[in-house]
């Protein structure tokens, strides 16, 4: 049993002109988000960000200093500077804006030594103080406001669990192709 309605040619055109029509529309909804998210794409200065601290962050170490940094109370409105930093960098999905943060904080050789739950003997990012500013930081850019914590959840786990491709892909030097 098929339901179908019978339509003129003239209606069947306008129907696929309208189909049309909203397959634009949607092409131009995301470059209206990307340009968007691009706007204040230049991030703001550290204000208040102690010297010992750059971003990308290169060693664990510094990734100690800066869960520290987040931690100590009197840093509220530097961290609150660093958050909308981070909300500026842009993408256009909750994923790209999430690992354009991500990549933003850490190099790939300090990713490489994290992951969501600490095993492995690798640090925990899901006990991390930066995991909130992480959070924090998605919800603020315009196009992924109304992100969820699984969201951004789910795409955190990614990125770290890629970590270990990226540095291996940036290391290997590009094989040469053999011609003879």
């Amino acid at each position: 049993m098929t339901d179908t309605i019978p339509c003129s040619a003239t209606e069947v055109h306008i129907l696929s002109l309208l189909e049309t029509i909203k397959q634009q529309q949607d092409q131009l909804v995301a470059k209206v988000n990307y340009l968007s998210s691009r706007l204040n794409s230049t991030p703001g200065p550290d204000v208040g960000m102690p010297d010992n601290i750059q971003f990308p962050l290169e060693q664990l170490e510094a990734v100690e200093a800066f869960e520290m940094f987040l931690k100590e109370p009197s840093n509220g409105p530097a961290r609150q500077s660093v958050i909308s930093s981070l909300a500026s960098i842009g993408g256009q999905d909750v994923k790209r804006v999430t690992w354009n943060i991500l990549a933003r904080l850490f190099t790939d050789e300090v990713s490489h030594q994290i992951n969501w739950k600490g095993v492995n003997n690798k640090k925990s990012f899901s006990r991390m103080a930066t995991k909130i500013l992480l959070f924090s930081a998605v919800r603020k850019n315009t196009v992924t406001r109304s992100a969820t914590d699984a969201e951004v959840t789910k795409h955190a786990i990614r990125w770290f669990n890629l970590a270990a491709d990226r540095a291996t892909r940036r290391r290997v030097p590009p094989q040469a192709t053999q011609t003879e």
